[in-house]
């Protein structure tokens, strides 16, 4: 395909996809060495709200990336710490050139690809971890975390930002929006130091079992997290599937395997 410019004549492009819909906005991007037409449209199309029928909610975090209510977990893929290696050998390449130097500018631009490439690892497979949450569920919770007050903390700050939490989050949440589907943010508080029955469990990030002098409950910490931040949700009502809510489901599970499921 061709774009045309005025002043520059015609560029040939790879594109996407077919553009849909009235065209609005079009903004020329540069990324190191590569150019990008990212055009805004507008399309006019009614989406009906989807009855709910499935519904989870799901904790962040760094041991596994999501854990959902149901207990199921989506293990990290830590691309920026797989490319630490190579991307230090880039950067010591970088700092023994000579500054202001061509050999130097050229060292810059692999030094960029690097991180563009973690980059686009990172966002790939956070498109396609959101896109098996909106298909699966029809209400998904999160936690409206501020990631940005939590990255001062230098020692997760990395694990952190390499996690993507507030991407996954926004991809979720407009693939939920575009299916008719819901998400919702609510406040994390106390969500990691209190019990299924109620009572306050207070215990360190590095205790990863939650053991409650209640009601005796043992199970993953971040699993039952998850369980308290689905009760959190605004409609949190019975699903139209029958299916046991996650609480139900936990304590059967206990009961009939007679030991904690960690």
């Amino acid at each position: 395909m061709e774009l045309t410019l005025s002043k520059v004549g015609n560029i040939r492009i790879l594109q996407h996809r077919e553009i849909e819909g009235r065209i609005k906005t079009c903004t020329i991007k540069k990324d190191v060495d590569r150019w990008y037409a990212i055009f805004t449209v507008d399309i006019e199309k009614k989406i009906e709200k989807v009855p709910i029928k499935t519904k989870t909610g799901v904790d962040v975090g760094l041991e596994s990336l999501l854990i959902l209510s149901s207990g199921e977990k989506i293990e990290p893929q830590k691309f920026y710490r797989k490319s630490e290696e190579s991307l230090a050998w880039e950067q010591r390449q970088l700092s023994r050139k000579k500054l202001g130097s061509k050999n130097r500018g050229k060292q810059k631009v692999k030094v960029a690809k690097v991180h563009r490439k973690v980059r686009n690892q990172r966002k790939d497979s956070n498109h396609k971890t959101s896109r098996g949450l909106v298909k699966t569920f029809d209400y998904i919770v999160f936690e409206d975390l501020q990631i940005q007050n939590m990255v001062q903390n230098h020692h997760l700050a990395k694990s952190i930002l390499d996690a993507g939490w507030g991407q996954i989050i926004r991809f979720t949440a407009y693939k939920a929006e575009y299916a008719g589907k819901t998400i919702e943010l609510v406040d994390p508080y106390y969500t990691s130091q209190t019990c299924l029955c109620g009572h306050h469990v207070p215990k360190k990030l590095s205790v990863r079992i939650h053991i409650c002098p209640k009601c005796g409950l043992i199970l993953n910490r971040d699993h039952v997290s998850a369980i308290l931040i689905e009760r959190k949700g605004k409609l949190n009502v019975p699903t139209d599937c029958g299916e046991l809510t996650p609480m139900e489901s936990t304590l059967k599970r206990l009961i009939e395997v007679g030991s904690p499921s960690l």
